[in-house]
């Protein structure tokens, strides 16, 4: 499969993917109050669809969603696997005031469509990433998803992102060598993720022959 990534809503490009083409799924949900609930239903739904069997979903969730994303992904059929927390190390402190709690961290809810089989690699549960917003205002840490899909995922495999936002996913996912599709609805934050694609990894070797 080659890496696509198209400026469209997240359903219309699901809609013509393949059943059962998709290794992983790895993405980040908008938690607006409006649509949280509708974006993570639309999540689940296709995550059944499209996901092999035994195919890993990563989803972040806000804290205060907890027990409601778990139902909407359980109610569709997925079966939970495991929770990672992400430690933001250069966030500070964020006040959930419907709680009125100090949130230190952000979950990443791990599921798989059955059966459940453990995970190729041994991995650590917490994740120590770093603060990143020079894209986009919601953009997570590229160094969660690197340290979790290179855990969970054998190059050549696929990941899908629906809501890619500034490519976050896609560009970890080709910086490890593996193959990625991603949707994203608005064209100023898709033209963003098209340039952070062009990123090239930088080839030790070139390096090396230099010195020599």
């Amino acid at each position: 499969m080659t890496s696509t990534f198209e400026n469209i809503d997240c359903d219309q490009g699901m809609a013509d993917l393949e059943i059962g083409s998709v290794d992983h799924i790895f993405t980040d949900p908008p938690y607006l109050k409006d649509v949280w609930e509708e974006a993570y239903q639309t999540l689940a739904i296709n995550s059944m669809i499209l996901l092999k069997p035994s195919g890993f979903l990563f989803t972040y969730c806000p804290q205060y969603r907890l027990s409601d994303v778990m139902g909407i992904l359980e109610g569709a059929g997925l079966q939970y696997y495991w929770v990672i927390p992400v430690l933001n190390q250069n966030a500070g402190t964020g006040v959930v005031w419907a709680r009125n709690a100090i949130c230190l961290y952000t979950p990443i809810l791990v599921y798989q469509n059955p059966p459940i089989k453990k995970a190729p690699m041994v991995f650590e549960d917490v994740v120590r990433g770093m603060c990143q917003k020079a894209y986009h205002p919601w953009q997570q840490s590229i160094h969660d998803v690197l340290g979790i899909l290179c855990r969970f995922a054998i190059s050549g495999e696929t990941i899908l992102d629906p809501f890619a936002g500034s490519g976050t996913t896609l560009l970890a996912a080709k910086l490890l060598g593996l193959e990625y599709i991603g949707f994203e609805i608005d064209p100023d934050t898709y033209r963003i993720a098209c340039q952070r694609l062009e990123q090239q990894p930088l080839d030790l070797r070139q390096f090396c022959e230099v010195e020599a």
